[in-house]
């Protein structure tokens, strides 16, 4: 009974058909195009945690400067002694006379003041207890009553840094005041570290004072926010807090609000510092306290209850990417109205041959397409693009407005010329090689090249070549959609700038924490880049090879300092702990997409071919070459150089050892292809 439907509904089937194809079509086209969408934001996944990461430590590292500035000055064992000393005296002062005690205190207190920066101003004046203070700013000693002791000038003990203080004296532990509005309406941080006895152990002793350091975060903690560079108009750091529900933006914002005005329910849809807080590490798109949609990632504070919230207007961020999405969309749904019409136009064709009254049903159907092609002449002179069919003899059997006006003509001016007679032969010879080798193979072409499609101006334009069968004649044309990227393509080059000057900050990073290898990761990456050429290496082997050996490194920033610049043999425990830079490099870069094996050649830069090396002791039939070249140049420019624990070696000597170990550690032929590349290079000597 199907069969018979079939038969007496052709264009029914027909019809099903053609809408299966459209709706497949439709559907691979946006999920392309949410592919495409996917991988931009990933790459700004990983941009915005850089920066997150870089001014978390600038943040990270100030609290713990500030924390150990008080450490230190409460470990001294003068003031110990004499705390302890002022604390078993009855009276303090006979007569009017001051303690001597309590004066060398107060020398120690304030060159501390004026050394650490807790100091309003540089003229330093003592103050006793129970006068008034004018500032936010300075160094206080209380005693283990919590009473005030000494103060620099402008220090003032405001009852929320004398309950902290109690609670100091309480716990024994050091402690930090969070940020809170002082009596000059601005915002400061205190830290208060408990002071204990001289030589008694301080879990059995009671602190007998307490030291309090108070800072204005205007002036030191807010300018870590905004120190660096900016590469985008509108990203932004943020400190919040969780109050409640709410969440407490410590920080100034770009609306002009003030630290510690603005609070916003957590349970806001879609606020992004809410996200940040409640899942602090995580990149996500929502919206800030504008109301403005951004890209945002967190990182969360071991010290204090901060979150630090970098973002970037979603706006900005994605122009590129939507401008790109609007260009797939536009091309491919055109390419498809196109062929669905050439379908259509084929299958009314087709049939009209086996129909009786084959006059009348022609006239109906070209009725019909007439009104198609009127519908299609609309959309495609409303369109920006150029549009054009391109017969086998090279000649225009279509040319859409925007074409046709570029050159002053009309569309029934370019109809039967060829495109060497319109366009000239350099422009004609691109067109007709993308448009032959679509006929030819008949798919889809496309390329990009610089073409005078304007008449008296050039640009770059991404041309797509689809070939079209036609029913009447049974000849092929080819679809010719030439698409202006010539902005597109400068953006493309701003973007591969911006990502190269990150590189370049990452490389520098690196060289900061670790100052005995500064500059060794573009050292590398020159030797690295001279044994590939020198092996005659294809160029994406050498552009793989010049990545891994520009990220190699990037893991040791999670390296403790103290282990990179240790002037003394290395612990097991510390040997483990750099050795594991290999594999926070592989984690920190696994995220992007590189075009080449990049990630394994930096995993296995540090295993030997004899199977001796980490992390994963492979041998040289499982390493890659690329793995292989940069094992070789890392090591030779690490000998060359010097290091906390030893002195730089010649070139002579390295060469010498490297050829030692190549039946142990190192390939061969690598050895052998640097030592010809070395020859040529005097200058590594120095």
């Amino acid at each position: 009974m199907k069969s018979s439907i079939f038969k007496k509904s052709p264009s029914l089937v027909a019809s099903i058909l053609l809408a299966l194809l459209l709706a497949m079509g439709i559907w691979l086209i946006f999920a392309y195009a949410a592919k495409e969408r996917g991988r931009d934001l990933q790459q700004w996944q990983v941009y915005l945690g850089l920066i997150a990461d870089s001014r978390y430590d600038a943040v990270d590292k100030w609290l713990e400067g500030q924390s150990g500035a008080l450490r230190e000055l409460s470990e001294n064992g003068s003031l110990q002694l004499y705390l302890m000393q002022l604390s078993s005296r009855e009276q303090q002062s006979q007569n009017g006379v001051e303690p001597a005690q309590l004066s060398y205190i107060r020398n120690l207190l304030f060159a501390t003041a004026e050394r650490t920066g807790f100091v309003a101003k540089s003229n330093l004046d003592s103050i006793r207890a129970n006068l008034p203070s004018q500032a936010d700013v300075g160094l206080m000693l209380l005693d283990q009553d919590g009473k005030l002791l000494l103060a620099t000038a402008g220090a003032r003990l405001d009852p929320v840094l004398a309950n902290q203080a109690a609670k100091v004296l309480k716990s024994k532990q050091p402690a930090v005041q969070d940020l809170y509005l002082g009596a000059s309406n601005q915002p400061i941080i205190g830290f208060l570290m408990p002071v204990f006895p001289l030589q008694v152990a301080k879990g059995d002793a009671k602190p007998i004072a307490v030291l309090v350091g108070v800072k204005r975060a205007d002036e030191v903690l807010y300018p870590l926010l905004t120190r660096q560079i900016r590469t985008t108009q509108t990203d932004e750091t943020l400190l919040v807090r969780r109050e409640g529900d709410t969440a407490v933006y410590l920080s100034p914002l770009s609306d002009n609000s003030a630290p510690l005005k603005k609070r916003l329910s957590l349970d806001s849809p879609g606020l992004a510092a809410a996200f940040a807080i409640k899942h602090p590490g995580e990149f996500g798109q929502l919206r800030d306290y504008r109301g403005v949609e951004v890209l945002v990632t967190s990182r969360a504070f071991a010290q204090t209850p901060w979150v630090l919230v970098q973002k970037v207007d979603a706006k900005e961020a994605l122009k590129e990417s939507d401008a790109h999405q609007r260009f797939l969309l536009t091309g491919f749904m055109l390419a498809m109205l196109f062929i669905a019409a050439a379908l259509v136009a084929a299958w009314r064709h087709g049939s009209s041959l086996r129909e009786r009254h084959t006059a009348a049903q022609l006239r109906q159907k070209s009725h019909e397409l007439k009104a198609q092609s009127a519908l299609l002449h609309t959309i495609t002179d409303n369109i920006e693009d150029f549009i054009y069919i391109v017969d086998k003899d090279q000649q225009f059997a279509y040319a859409n407005k925007t074409l046709t006006a570029a050159w002053g003509l009309t569309p029934k001016d370019f109809i039967g010329k060829t495109l060497s007679s319109v366009l000239g032969p350099n422009v004609a010879q691109t067109i007709w090689t993308l448009a032959d080798g679509a006929l030819s193979e008949n798919t889809p072409k496309q390329a990009a090249e610089r073409l005078e499609l304007r008449k008296g101006a050039s640009g770059i334009y991404h041309s797509v070549a689809i070939p079209l069968q036609t029913g009447l004649q049974n000849s092929k044309n080819a679809l010719v959609v030439s698409h202006d990227i010539t902005a597109l393509q400068a953006d493309q080059a701003r973007h591969e700038l911006l990502m190269r000057q990150l590189l370049t900050t990452l490389m520098r990073a690196v060289d900061l924490h670790d100052p005995f290898t500064a500059n060794h990761s573009s050292k590398t990456t020159q030797v690295a880049l001279a044994i590939g050429k020198g092996m005659n290496l294809e160029k994406a082997d050498l552009e793989t090879l010049e990545m891994a050996a520009n990220l190699a490194n990037v893991g040791k920033l999670f390296v403790a300092k103290e282990v990179l610049t240790k002037t003394d043999s290395l612990t097991d425990e510390e040997q483990q702990a750099l050795q594991k830079h290999v594999q926070y490099s592989v984690e920190i870069l696994s995220g992007m997409e590189f075009p080449g094996p990049v990630l394994e050649t930096i995993a296995q830069k540090q295993e030997y071919i004899d199977g001796s090396g980490y992390p994963k002791g492979l041998n040289g039939e499982h390493m890659l070459l690329t793995a292989k070249i940069l094992g070789v140049a890392n090591a030779f420019v690490a000998m060359l150089n010097a290091r906390a624990y030893r002195e730089g070696m010649g070139v002579e000597e390295v060469l010498d050892q490297l050829l030692s170990e190549s039946k142990s550690r190192y390939d061969r032929q690598v050895v052998a292809a640097l030592f010809n590349v070395a020859e040529n290079h005097p200058e590594w000597i120095s």
